[in-house]
């Protein structure tokens, strides 16, 4: 019931893994699978729009504009701040991906 009161519409399993991984190691983000429902009839580019400027990342979307998936580092803060970004989120859901692909480019441009 703490999880609903914490971040409301994002599924508990998400808000209890996220902070088990932050208490193993609070200085590190986390790379999760995040998967975000919406209402029928949301404006799907300013929907994307909202989930860029709060994730840098370019999402997917699926089923005729109301499930969009994004992988990011998470933090519980910024998963606040993307359940609060527009009203027609109905839940919010993801999984923990890990670290693979995360570190800093090894090539250059020559």
């Amino acid at each position: 019931m703490a999880c609903k009161t914490i971040i409301p519409g994002v599924d508990r399993r998400l808000i209890e893994n996220l902070i088990l991984h932050q208490q193993e190691d609070p200085n590190l983000e986390y790379m999760y699978k995040i998967e975000i429902f919406t209402r029928k009839g949301t404006d799907s580019n300013k929907f994307k729009k909202a989930i860029l400027d709060k994730t840098g990342m370019v999402s997917g979307v699926y089923d005729s504009g109301t499930h969009y998936l994004v992988n990011h580092k998470l933090t519980l803060e910024k998963l606040k701040e993307i359940s609060q970004c527009d009203q027609n989120i109905l839940e919010i859901r993801g999984e923990y991906i890990g670290n693979v692909g995360l570190k800093e480019s090894e090539h250059k441009y020559e």
